[in-house]
């Protein structure tokens, strides 16, 4: 369900970017970034169209991504024994997912924009989540 989620917000984002009128500059920052027992993933993002996609695996994993710009998308899946998720996201349309499997696992989504949709799974024994959302 959530895949499905997935896609039809990333296919909104995309038609959104593809709707605003005649052609004109817009910049864009895609990252995908795939972590195997690494250290702490900060990304930071403020083009007019920002998506992340984070992908970590180890003992103990932590993502924070932080996005500022008209449209942004962010996906986080960890597996680990600790897992530590933070999104930050301002803009008109902000999507963002987070997936945990681990002993713990906290996340926590703010997005502030018109249109704003957050999702968490946990699957663990020590589950803690906070999704904050403000239209302006």
């Amino acid at each position: 369900m959530n895949k499905h989620l997935l896609i039809g917000a990333l296919a909104g984002l995309v038609s959104c970017c593809a709707a605003n009128g005649p052609a004109q500059a817009q910049s864009a920052d895609i990252k995908t970034i795939v972590s195997i027992n690494g250290p702490p993933v900060v990304l930071n993002q403020s083009s007019s169209t920002n998506m992340a996609g984070v992908f970590m695996i180890g003992g103990s994993t932590s993502a924070t991504v932080t996005q500022n710009g008209t449209n942004n998308a962010v996906g986080i899946l960890q597996f680990g024994g600790t897992t530590s998720a933070s999104a930050g996201q301002t803009g008109m349309n902000n999507f963002a997912f987070v997936g945990q499997t681990g002993q713990s696992a906290t996340s926590f989504v703010s997005q502030i924009g018109a249109m704003n949709t957050g999702s968490i799974a946990h699957f663990g024994r020590v589950n803690s989540s906070t999704v904050v959302q403000t239209s302006p």
